[in-house]
Order: structure tokens, then C-alpha cells, then sequence
């Protein structure tokens, strides 16, 4: 298991936790509440962050695949040009009529 797919899993069993069993509301006070929103927001902020950067690594890939498709393109078109025959060219002076 990968940490990024550990993290994702205990950052959702936390907030199931925290949502199946609160805590009763008279005895919660204000600093409580403000952690567990503050908590909240952090998870939020992860999942968004992790939801991101899946993104950015699929095309990253789909970009790696595509430079790998287009330079096994120019290794077979040069060897079908090195198949066909020499071609020698000459260059010469050019020379004035009178």
C-alpha cells in the first residue's frame, strides 16, 4: 500500500468516525467546534491536493506516451530511409562561358 493511499484511508476513517459518533452538543464548547471545522477544512484541503495531483500525473504519463510514440515514429522512418539506396551528392564549381 502506497502512503498516498494510507493516508486517504485513515484521513476517511477519521471523518466517518467523527460523523458517526459526535459528541453531544452540550458539551461541546466553542474551541471544540473550531477544532473539529478546522479539522474538516484540513481533510478537505488533502482530498482536494490528492484529487490534483492525480490529475497532473495522468497527463504526465499521457505525455510520456505520446514523446515515446513520435520518437518510435522517427526511429522507423530513418531506417526506412537507410534501407533505400546511397544517395551521393556532388558539388561543383560553376564555371563562366566566354
Amino acid at each position: 500500500m502506497t502512503v498516498k493511499k494510507f493516508v486517504c484511508i485513515l484521513l476517511l476513517v477519521t471523518l466517518t468516525a467523527v460523523l458517526v459518533r459526535p459528541a453531544r452538543a452540550d458539551a461541546m464548547d466553542p474551541q471544540l467546534i473550531l477544532i473539529i471545522v478546522g479539522a474538516g477544512i484540513a481533510v478537505i484541503a488533502l482530498v482536494i491536493v490528492v484529487i490534483i495531483a492525480n490529475a497532473s500525473e495522468g497527463r504526465r504519463r499521457s505525455a510520456e506516451l505520446s514523446t515515446e510514440e513520435v520518437i518510435d515514429e522517427i526511429e522507423r522512418r530513418s531506417k526506412a530511409l537507410l534501407a533505400g539506396p546511397p544517395l551521393v551528392i556532388v558539388q561543383t564549381s560553376a564555371i563562366e562561358s566566354p
